[in-house]
């Protein structure tokens, strides 16, 4: 009989683990689901272009029926609202769903730190809809300045945490508020873009090269670059800095810290870091051996060094497809498979002409060919969760 296999969240781990058993298992040997709260893949790591006006939604999602059409993956669309491990079920809005084996891939939500204020009057760049949000509320602050010229704080756009997220969505920003200023006939030298970081530097743990032609870059777009400095607090239009600055602001959007999804932590697993389940070198709940967590929700550790790994689009892709194999290993009584991470590369998109990576900084060609060939390398051979099959329907739904 069948082991029924439950895939909770449709991230880069989720797709990862459903793709994987789709294609390893046998005839008859799983019977996999995938829960998510959408009927479709959210390409996480693109929503910076989508809340700077680059592009719109079919640039930014793809339908879980094209991606797994034909496999014999179910495919459901509902809110997960609970675990019970001890009981092998999930707690769903609309029902439950029992299980032999459970895939843990909700993703996360932002961690703010318990600083005054922040979660009350910050945007946050976590799902298409709120990268809508910024894009409308830079957009009505451009507009309610033509009508108010002495508010200028409507037009300071402050970016906080210069992480990977941060400093990707403050370079596409940086080229993007130029030309709402054009469009609104409002002078360029009349907006401000301020990137603040509490490290003593932005991509901090990232290769030194990659640093420093990040810092190259934004600089040269105009950026304002604050580190080592911390945010204390945050009123509706200020914000309150560690060195005692403070910054009048229009749009303020943190990026600076996120945690596992809450589900995780009220299931009872062991957990770690910013609510992030303890699991072994399997990535098996270190509490409960036939659930599995990937992504941003296992505190995972690479056994080579020690390291602990991010929450990065790769290890939740790579933790999704050894998750898998180890299901099926386990499934058939054969050895599981130890995760080791591994670096594929690292590219930060800083705007519509620029990337910078280790070796340097790379100008990109434009148009839609050259485009089409950005997104296959980065999902392809970065990132790729469901190989060049998925990267051309994207673009071939365009």
């Amino acid at each position: 009989m069948a082991k029924q296999v439950v895939i909770l969240g449709a991230g880069y781990g989720g797709v990862k683990s459903a793709l994987t058993l789709a294609r390893e298992s046998g005839r008859n040997e799983v019977a996999a689901a995938l829960i998510n709260k959408h009927n479709y893949h959210q390409f996480i790591t693109e929503l910076h272009e989508t809340a700077a006006g680059l592009h719109g939604d079919s640039a930014t999602r793809v339908p879980l029926s094209a991606i797994f059409d034909g496999t014999g993956i179910r495919i459901i669309k509902d809110t997960v609202l609970g675990i019970l491990p001890g009981e092998n079920r999930v707690v769903l809005e609309r029902g439950t769903l029992d299980y032999d084996y459970l895939v843990v891939g909700l993703g996360s939500e932002p961690e703010y730190f318990n600083i005054p204020g922040l979660e009350q009057y910050s945007l946050t760049l976590r799902s298409l809809n709120s990268a809508k949000l910024i894009k409308t509320q830079v957009e009505n602050n451009f507009a309610r300045f033509k009508a108010a010229p002495l508010k200028r704080n409507l037009l300071t756009v402050v970016v906080g945490g210069a992480g990977f997220t941060g400093i990707e969505l403050a370079g596409e920003l940086a080229d993007w508020l130029p030309d709402l200023a054009q469009q609104y006939d409002i002078p360029e030298r009349a907006v401000n873009l301020t990137l603040i970081e509490a490290a003593a530097t932005i991509l901090k743990g990232h290769d030194r090269y990659l640093i420093d032609n990040a810092y190259r870059v934004l600089r040269e777009k105009g950026i304002r670059i604050i580190t080592d400095v911390s945010i204390e607090g945050v009123t509706e239009n200020d914000i309150k800095l560690s060195g005692g600055e403070v910054i009048r602001y229009g749009t303020f959007i943190w990026t600076g810290g996120i945690r596992a999804n809450r589900v995780v932590m009220r299931a009872g697993f062991t957990t770690a870091v910013r609510g992030r389940a303890s699991v072994n070198k399997y990535l098996q709940s270190t509490d409960f051996p036939n659930i599995y967590l990937v992504g941003d929700n296992a505190f995972i550790t690479n056994p080579a060094t020690g390291e602990v790994m991010g929450p990065t689009a790769q290890v939740a892709i790579q933790s999704g497809h050894v998750a898998a194999l180890n299901i099926l290993a386990d499934i058939r009584g054969g050895d599981l498979q130890v995760f080791y991470p591994r670096e594929l590369g690292r590219v930060v998109s800083l705007g519509r002409n620029v990337a910078a990576g280790k070796i340097g900084t790379r100008y990109k060609p434009q148009g839609r060919i050259a485009g089409f060939l950005k997104e296959a390398i980065q999902w392809k051979y970065l990132y790729s969760i469901g190989g060049f099959r998925l990267v051309a329907k994207k673009f071939l739904k365009n």
